[in-house]
């Protein structure tokens, strides 16, 4: 079996999880899952410091939008309806199968093998979806992040270089950044702000 098909599942599942979960714990640890198989995917195109670069800025990203939803203490799982639920899960679903409609036509102007092609794509969608799905700044930084973690997937087979690594890690550090510092300011109390 190719390791490409256990690479699609776990990016599809762990993007599906991420986008039903309420719980932003949980969807933390879905993300972070996802930049581990993102380091073992990325580690077969790059050089493996490079790689561990995306997987170190990842989980850093990760651990920074952890431990502000951890001191922001109105953060709670917010409780969806099943039809909220159903209509997440329809369209994650929309959402891979949309990547799994494109043929081989895109390989030949992306040199991207097809399964690798349609992770990202599905990493990308399922983050503009949570990005949009989400109320809370930090939940919004994840679904940017899991985008963002797409474009880097697809982007790692096309382009091997330090300069752009550097720059996608500067990008994910600022965003995890921001979304710390606007989860801070959602915590403090009304007269505060």
């Amino acid at each position: 079996m190719n390791l490409a098909w256990i690479h699609l599942a776990l990016f599809s599942l762990t993007a599906l999880f991420a986008l039903l979960e309420t719980d932003p714990r949980f969807r933390l640890v879905a993300i972070a899952i996802q930049y581990a198989v993102l380091f073992w995917v990325v580690s077969t195109s790059l050089s493996l410091g490079l790689a561990l670069v995306k997987l170190i800025v990842g989980w850093t990203a990760i651990a920074l939008l952890g431990a502000s939803l951890w001191n922001a203490s109105r953060i709670r799982p917010a409780s969806f309806s099943w039809s909220q639920q159903v209509f997440r899960l329809l369209s994650g679903g929309m959402i891979i199968g949309l990547s799994f409609s494109f043929s081989s036509s895109p390989s030949t102007w992306l040199p991207v093998e097809m399964l690798y092609l349609r992770s990202g794509i599905t990493l990308a969608g399922c983050g503009l979806l949570m990005n949009g799905f989400s109320r809370h700044p930090s939940m919004a930084i994840l679904g940017l992040l899991e985008v963002l973690s797409g474009f880097e997937l697809i982007y790692a087979f096309l382009v091997d270089s330090v300069l752009m690594t550097g720059m996608l890690a500067l990008v994910t550090l600022g965003l995890a950044g921001i979304g710390a510092y606007l989860t801070f300011l959602n915590s403090l109390p009304e007269g505060q702000r």
